[in-house]
């Protein structure tokens, strides 16, 4: 579908990135319109969803949604936390870890297999208990209202940027968490890459209102250096994940899709359907070090 100007009755809101007003629509999903700023080419959702509805929304995901589903996968939550960790550790210094966003604690709990001492922070109390009862040290609240017991070596924010209202403000205040030559380490997905261009609007990470904004490698980047932060890099990356589980967490927000690739996958032997397997999904790992404050 190609993106059209938004109309002149259209709702129109300031870009969180560049402050610019102008943006055009790109398509309708789930009730909500996806638009991309003009001055910056940020994608967002219109209306932008509240704090509120975010929220419950995302608690309700975790007890009974797409998170749900995600939340049970422990190979697939353990695979992904491996995978991370295989792509990260190499560039990030050692000493205290945070991870925001941290769900259930996948992360958390091989990074203490590995000997890092490591916190969390998540806004669902369902996935802060379940953490908990697993040994796991996991603030409960959401980023704008934590305050760090101490500065750490690496903050670590995997698929979450693009669910905040206020990426940029996320990002300025996250810097004040890291020892002077901490590193940040995201993943977030790309909506230039290959797959999104290719699924368009069906892209797995359309997904509102989970997703509030999409983000390209220019976009990103952008964010990164206008707040403060130096030596940013992005880089590709793959996800681990089983047919499946693709085929189940398809079901909460694709179900045209979910029974297109369900169809698909029949013939494959089982345990190859329930086996992780890095997939091309088009998403970004981006580091970034704090530099002077």
């Amino acid at each position: 579908m190609q993106p059209h100007p938004m109309s002149a009755s259209a709702p129109q809101t300031a870009c969180v990135l560049c402050s610019g007003g102008e943006a055009v629509r790109l398509f309708d999903k789930a009730g909500r319109t996806f638009v991309r700023c003009t001055e910056c080419g940020l994608v967002a959702l219109r209306p932008v969803p509240t704090a509120a509805e975010l929220a419950a929304h995302h608690e309700a995901s975790y007890r009974q949604g797409r998170y749900a589903v995600f939340a049970a996968a422990d190979a697939i939550r353990t695979a992904i936390a491996r995978q991370r960790l295989t792509e990260v550790r190499p560039l990030v210094p050692a000493g205290a870890w945070l991870d925001v966003g941290c769900s259930t604690g996948a992360l958390l709990a091989e990074l203490a297999r590995d000997g890092v001492a490591a916190e969390g922070l998540e806004l669902s109390s369902a996935a802060v208990a379940e953490a908990r009862a697993r040994g796991l040290v996991v603030h409960e609240g959401a980023v704008e209202r934590f305050t760090p017991p101490r500065r750490y070596a690496v903050v670590s924010a995997f698929d979450l940027i693009e669910h905040l209202l206020d990426p940029v403000g996320f990002a300025r205040r996250v810097r004040s968490w890291l020892l002077p030559d901490g590193m940040l380490a995201l993943t977030l997905p790309n909506t230039a890459s290959v797959a999104a261009r290719l699924m368009g609007k069906q892209w797995y990470y359309h997904a509102p209102p989970d997703h509030v904004h999409g983000f390209a490698p220019d976009t990103i980047r952008r964010l990164l250096e206008t707040t403060g932060w130096r030596s940013v890099t992005v880089r590709t990356a793959t996800k681990p994940l089983s047919a499946d589980y693709v085929v189940e967490q398809l079901g909460h927000s694709n179900p045209a899709l979910a029974r297109i690739v369900r169809a698909t996958t029949a013939i494959v032997p089982r345990p190859w359907r329930a086996r992780p397997w890095p997939l091309p999904l088009g998403e970004m790992l981006v580091t970034a070090r704090a530099g002077d404050r």
